[in-house]
């Protein structure tokens, strides 16, 4: 129930009414409700991943991916993700989560997530995301250039930066993991 309350507010804010750019640093906040809590009294493992897809929804909001999500058959899907937790988030707490594209390439884009609490690093993920229309990964630029499309704007490609070392070492890693599971069922 709070994950449709908490969209239905994020929709209310009309997120694409401030325009972003991919480059950009996103802030989505969340406060820590009581039913957010587990029996530890913390924020649940369950609800990080549901405030990630949120923020991700606010970032192609701001984006302003709407009409092709909505009229153009365009969607994202997240392909991978993982999730390092710091320290625990507790009851009432004000939590932001700053979102930023990290790199991207042909079929995926990187986009890391820190949950902050005071300024202070309570939770990271990374998260490896596949844009699609027509059933066809495309990539970040080319979405990008639908966009500029769509708003009459110059097609003006931002290129994207180099990867970091965490995202090589998940590019690595789910490689690792592909060819693992190619050997088992061999």
């Amino acid at each position: 129930m709070s994950q449709m309350l908490r969209s239905t507010l994020m929709f209310a804010r009309r997120p694409w009414a401030r325009p972003a750019t991919a480059l950009d640093v996103f802030h989505t906040r969340f406060r820590v409700l009581p039913w957010d809590c587990d029996l530890n009294l913390h924020l649940t493992n369950t609800r990080y991943p549901a405030w990630l897809d949120l923020a991700r929804t606010e970032f192609f909001l701001r984006l302003g991916t709407g009409p092709l999500f909505v009229r153009k058959g365009w969607r994202s899907v997240l392909a991978s993700q993982t999730l390092t937790f710091v320290r625990e988030i507790k009851p009432l707490a004000l939590v932001d989560v700053e979102s930023r594209v990290l790199h991207w390439d042909r079929k995926y884009f990187y986009m890391e997530h820190r949950f902050l609490v005071d300024g202070r690093l309570h939770a990271k993920a990374l998260a490896r995301i596949a844009v699609l229309k027509g059933g066809r990964v495309r990539s970040l630029a080319s979405m990008l250039q639908a966009v500029a499309r769509l708003k009459n704007e110059p097609d003006e490609l931002q290129e994207a930066p180099p990867a970091p070392l965490e995202v090589l070492a998940k590019i690595e890693l789910l490689g690792a993991k592909r060819q693992a599971e190619e050997e088992r069922s061999s």
